[in-house]
This record gives structure tokens, C-alpha cells and sequence, in this order.
């Protein structure tokens, strides 16, 4: 495989993220701004349910998983409704030379009073042992350079490096790095400690986990000495699995549930968002997210993906506007990717100079660089997916399929269940071509990262020296203005070679009722439970 060099680095669309966060509220922002009432259970609507509550264990992490330690869990720094980078459970942090941070901790702060932990102080002794629990699981990837973790005193963490590395306070607030309580875990026979268990989620949050009932629902209780004073407002909250967006939408009607979360990449289906609009009171909040979009891959240590000219087709056969029309009426961009268009790095296809002609649907051009490329009469393929994430998935991997076949790609759908797709997919082992979900995910750098060398979501098998050098320069960039030249150069070069196909990036709509005051929609992540403690209900 060859890499396509740009030219010379274009402009890059400097999008402002808490513009793009929130687009539209239906129904009003004045009761989102009502002054807050202490008491009350919010119930809320949600796909799935967790897998284990364990984020650093030896497999990848569900997002629901990660959603339902949110509740009941902190890490050091987490992202503000607007992204931002802020403290959590760290008080400050500093950085006395290009490798060491120091992370001063809060002082005060309480696990829950729930044996065996039984309410004991949070120290630093506590951030040392998740660091340790790093090691070997998927996670480890956040931290490359990590090196030695120390505990000068109980409320001071020092992290050595190995090297620089410039994503390190952002990674801290990833969405699986929450802070683990060593007694809370049960022992596991290679002298680890083990967190799948209902009965160990015992954290430092704002909630606490007081039953679960599986493919039924969860249920949490007000953490009354939880170091925000007064908060939260709610006494506890109600999880409910309803894996229908349908059904979700009727129970909310009924007074059943109050939020139907936007846990999944686009929330509520867009067919759906007439309804809300006939509910009294009801408010669609629709926002642009810090996520990739779908996207089109096959392995670029195999043909036909190997070679450019295909992958060009492949993009040229999708006819986005078309896309956005039919499934998105309440609003999509063309794509969302490499990196998320909520970034201030993302590059728009209009702004790409010549390589913008990838992204323009014109079968004709993809069918003679079919040609080029070998393959005069197209060829037959398989176009793996899943039904773990639902019937609208599926429904658009038929849609890939009948697009392709419009420029002679025979795609044969191969079907998985969820655990198939996870174990075996979704890492790389593969043969033909694959309709990836989107991402969320944390700071720019968890994007690049998947074009290097054995990166848990390196699914497209790329090992070019070229990329994986100018990750590491970004990363190890002395300052932010060397690091965005560095993501800008990677940008550029993603698009001239389209290693992954993006397909368009909907809207993502969030349902509340009228009876939920004070939420807001969060722009990273799968810590949307974070805001609730500013929520309050009628």
C-alpha cells in the first residue's frame, strides 16, 4: 500500500464546540433554567444494559457499562457539557517538566458507606491501585508512555513518563478511567481484584447503586455525602432497558420514564422526532457530538482494499445527500471524521481541495477507477455487520449494499450477533468489508491512535512507518502549536488516502419531559450521568 502525501497542509474549519453541541431545543429553554428543587426519581430510558461494571477489565468496556459507572463514579478530570477538560476528583495538577505530572486530590472525599468500603476517605493510595489494574486490559492503550506512578502523600499523585506525551490530562478524563475503591473488588486468583459484579460498584459519585434487576433495570439512591454541597438535587434515579425506540417513546408519553438518553451514536431515530413534538411539554434536544461517523472499511493489508482507486469508489458510489435526506430530516453533516467535526482540527469536504472529489457521489468515476484498479466488472465482497445495535443499523447496511452494487460491488451481508462482532470484527479479523458503527471517544489522540500498529480499533490493519512516526510526533509535541500542525498534516494526509469511508454524521436527538429541569446535553463521551447532578424534577 502506498501513502498519499498532500501537497501542502489546507485550512482547517475551526468549529466552535459548544455551538455545535447544542443546535436546537423544541419547547422552550426556560424550564431548563428553572431554579432547582431538591427531591424527586428521574427514570430514564435506555437501550441496553451494562456488561459487568467493570471499565479496566481484560475486555473492552461496554458504553453502557461506562454510562453506569458515571452514576456512581469519578475519575481525576472529566469533560464539561461543552468538553471542556475540568477537575473531578483532582483538585489541580502540574507539570514540573516534559514527563512528570503532579496531581493534587481532593481533600475529604468519601467512598460510599457501603461495606466493605463502609465510607472510608478517598487517598491517593486509591489512584495508584487503578493505575495498576491498567495493565493488560484494552485501556492500557490511553497511556503509552506511562511509566511509574507514586504517592508522595495521601493527597498527591505523581505520573512519570517515559516520554512526552501531549494527551495525557485529557486521557485522564476518558469515560473508563474511574477510580476504583481495591476493597470494593472481589479477589480473582492471579491476586487481582474483580469489578463485574453489581455488589462492587461502590464509588465516590453522586448516586449509588441500590438494585439491578437484569434486562430490567437499575436503580440508584442520592449519595448524601457526596463533596458537591447539595447536589445532587434528585434523591435517586431509575434506569429502565427498553431496546425500542418505539416503545421508549410511548412509555415517556405515559409518564412512564422522563429522558431517552442519546447513549447510542444518534439517540432517537429520526422518524420518530414528529411524535415527540405532539407531547405536551415534551423537549427534543438535538446536538452534533464529539464522534466519528459510520464508516466503510476492509484491510489494507488485503485486496481489493489495498489499492486507493477502490477505496475512492467505495466512497464515490455513497450518495450522502441522499443519505441525510432519507434518514436524517432533522439534520446531518456530509462526514464526521477522521477525527470528529466537532473538533476544532476536523477539515469539511468543501474545504479539501482536489481530495474533496472523494467525498462527490458519481458512480460513473467510480466504476473506471474500478476499472483502473483491475476490476472491470466489479467484484464480489462480504459487507459484515451486527444486529447488536439495532434494526435502523441493519436498515443502513442494506442501503451501503444497494449503493455499491450501483457501481458492480457485489456485497454478500454477513450478520453477526453482538458478541461474534465484538470478539472477533470489530478487532480485524475479517475478510471483505465491514459497515463500523461510529465512535465516541475522548481527546483527539484516542482517533489517531487507530492508525498505529496494534491499536485495539486498528481494524483496517494499517502499518505505515510514515503515520505511525507522525503520531508519535503529535503526541510528543512540545507545545499545542506543534501539536495541531501535526493533527492538521494528519488530517490531510487521511484524505488523500481514505483509509476509512465516512458516511454521514445525523444529528443526534435526546427526549426530555416536561417534568426535567436543568439538563444539559453533554458534547464528549458516555458521562452524560455527570449533569444530573444539576437535574431536578417536577
Amino acid at each position: 500500500m502506498t501513502t498519499h502525501l498532500p501537497s501542502k497542509p489546507g485550512a482547517v474549519s475551526r468549529l466552535c464546540a459548544v455551538a455545535a453541541a447544542l443546535l436546537l431545543v423544541v419547547g422552550g429553554s426556560s424550564a431548563a433554567l428553572a431554579q432547582p428543587k431538591q427531591g424527586g426519581v428521574l427514570r430514564v430510558a435506555e437501550r441496553f444494559e451494562p456488561v459487568g461494571f467493570d471499565t479496566l477489565a481484560k475486555k473492552k468496556a461496554s458504553v453502557y457499562t461506562q454510562v453506569a459507572l458515571s452514576f456512581t463514579h469519578n475519575r481525576l478530570f472529566k469533560y464539561s457539557p461543552a468538553g471542556d477538560v475540568v477537575p473531578d476528583l483532582a483538585a489541580s495538577v502540574s507539570r514540573p517538566n516534559a514527563t512528570t505530572y503532579v496531581v493534587t486530590l481532593r481533600k475529604g472525599v468519601r467512598f460510599h458507606a457501603k461495606p466493605p468500603v463502609n465510607g472510608r476517605e478517598f487517598t491517593s493510595e486509591d489512584v495508584k491501585f487503578t493505575f495498576e489494574r491498567l495493565a493488560g486490559s484494552p485501556e492500557e492503550r490511553l497511556f503509552p508512555t506511562l511509566k511509574r506512578v507514586t504517592t508522595p502523600d495521601r493527597y498527591t499523585v505523581q505520573f512519570e513518563l517515559s516520554a512526552p506525551f501531549s494527551a495525557f490530562v485529557s486521557n485522564l478524563a476518558a469515560t473508563t478511567m474511574f477510580i476504583y475503591a481495591k476493597d470494593a473488588g472481589k479477589p480473582t486468583a492471579d491476586g487481582g481484584r474483580d469489578y463485574t459484579s453489581p455488589e462492587t460498584v461502590i464509588g465516590t459519585g453522586p448516586f449509588m447503586l441500590k438494585e439491578y434487576r437484569e434486562k430490567q433495570r437499575i436503580v440508584y439512591e442520592r449519595n448524601p455525602a457526596y463533596f458537591e454541597s447539595g447536589r445532587p438535587y434528585l434523591d435517586g434515579v431509575e434506569t429502565y432497558f427498553i431496546p425500542d425506540p418505539s416503545v421508549q417513546l410511548a412509555a415517556l408519553r405515559t409518564g412512564k420514564v422522563d429522558i431517552i438518553t442519546a447513549t447510542g451514536s444518534q439517540g432517537l431515530p429520526h422518524a420518530l422526532a414528529a411524535e415527540v413534538r405532539s407531547i405536551p411539554g415534551a423537549r427534543l434536544l438535538r446536538q452534533s457530538s464529539f464522534q466519528s461517523s459510520e464508516n466503510v472499511i476492509g484491510r489494507l493489508d488485503q485486496k481489493p482494499w489495498s489499492d486507493l482507486r477502490v477505496r475512492q469508489a467505495v466512497s464515490m458510489a455513497i450518495d450522502r445527500p441522499a443519505l441525510m435526506k432519507a434518514l436524517f430530516p432533522e439534520g446531518a453533516n456530509l462526514i464526521s471524521g477522521p477525527i470528529p467535526l466537532t473538533s476544532r482540527f476536523f477539515v469539511a469536504p468543501d474545504k479539501l481541495g482536489a481530495t474533496a472529489a472523494g467525498y462527490r457521489h458519481d458512480p460513473a468515476a467510480a466504476r473506471k477507477l474500478l476499472a483502473e484498479a483491475g476490476y472491470p466488472n466489479g467484484f464480489k465482497t462480504k459487507l459484515y455487520t451486527t444486529v447488536g445495535y439495532g434494526s435502523d443499523y441493519l436498515s443502513r447496511t442494506e442501503l451501503l449494499k444497494d449503493m455499491l452494487s450501483k457501481i458492480g460491488i457485489d456485497a454478500s451481508i454477513v450478520p453477526q450477533e453482538y458478541p461474534v462482532w465484538i470478539s472477533k470484527t470489530y478487532k480485524g479479523d475479517y475478510d471483505g468489508m465491514v459497515h463500523i458503527p461510529s465512535w465516541t471517544l475522548g481527546d483527539e489522540d484516542e482517533w489517531l491512535a487507530t492508525y498505529t500498529p496494534g491499536d485495539t480499533r486498528n481494524q483496517i490493519h494499517i502499518n505505515e512507518p510514515g503515520v505511525t512516526n507522525l503520531v508519535r510526533a503529535i503526541r510528543e509535541a512540545p507545545s499545542d502549536q506543534a501539536r495541531a500542525k501535526g493533527i492538521e498534516e494528519f488530517v490531510q494526509m487521511f484524505h488523500a488516502n481514505l483509509w476509512r469511508v465516512f458516511l454521514p454524521a445525523p444529528a443526534i436527538l435526546t427526549v426530555t419531559s416536561q417534568r426535567v429541569k436543568g439538563y444539559e446535553v453533554s458534547l464528549r463521551g458516555y458521562s452524560w450521568p455527570a449533569v444530573l447532578v444539576n437535574v431536578s424534577v417536577e
